[in-house]
């Protein structure tokens, strides 16, 4: 998140323009660990879920599907909850802020809901539920629907659409880190 003010920025020759200048704002500690859990848990479960589809049987593929599914669902929980506390402690605002930041975080925070639920509908219709010996996840869809193909399919499609919205934000964040003057603002 970053809030513009402008700085005149003089080039030789030419008259000076004001140009936005970007500073870095401080989000509060449970917001800094909410994101880098649900960092951690993105990246286990993603690669999890790729790696175990490419193996696809034995015991390595059985468990990396079982750690697939228990992070998709703590993932699940995790935003769930970063939801709340965001929603009991909002960011302050900026006035200048780009639109772009507040409409990357929707779409992430919706992208990361959807994937675990397409990914829980879809073993669900298709049985497979159980994470490991004697856990299994409550079934959210009715099992032998025949749908299980098409959710799974989803499940993976904007899985690969997160991974893509995980790069904007790392480049967005990388940006206005390296285009700003280093001072911060508080909030989140």
């Amino acid at each position: 998140m970053t809030s513009a003010t402008t700085a005149q920025q003089a080039v030789p020759g030419e008259p000076a323009h004001p140009a936005p200048v970007f500073t870095l704002q401080r989000y509060r500690m449970p917001a800094k660990v909410f994101h880098w859990l649900t960092a951690a848990l993105v990246l286990v479960m993603v690669s999890s879920g790729v790696i175990a589809k490419q193996i696809w049987e034995g015991a390595l593929a059985d468990t990396l599907f079982s750690l697939h599914k228990l992070t998709g669902v703590t993932t699940l929980a995790l935003v769930l909850l970063r939801l709340c506390y965001r929603l009991l402690r909002p960011l302050q605002q900026s006035g200048n802020r780009p639109r772009s930041r507040p409409l990357l975080h929707l779409t992430l925070y919706a992208v990361i809901i959807a994937v675990p639920l397409l990914g829980w509908a879809g073993v669900s219709d298709g049985g497979g539920r159980e994470i490991f010996h004697g856990f299994s996840l409550p079934s959210i869809w009715p099992e032998g629907a025949g749908y299980e193909a098409i959710l799974l399919h989803f499940h993976a499609y904007i899985a690969f659409g997160l991974l893509t919205l995980v790069a904007l934000h790392i480049g967005v964040a990388m940006h206005d880190y390296m285009t700003n003057d280093h001072g911060a603002t508080s909030g989140g």
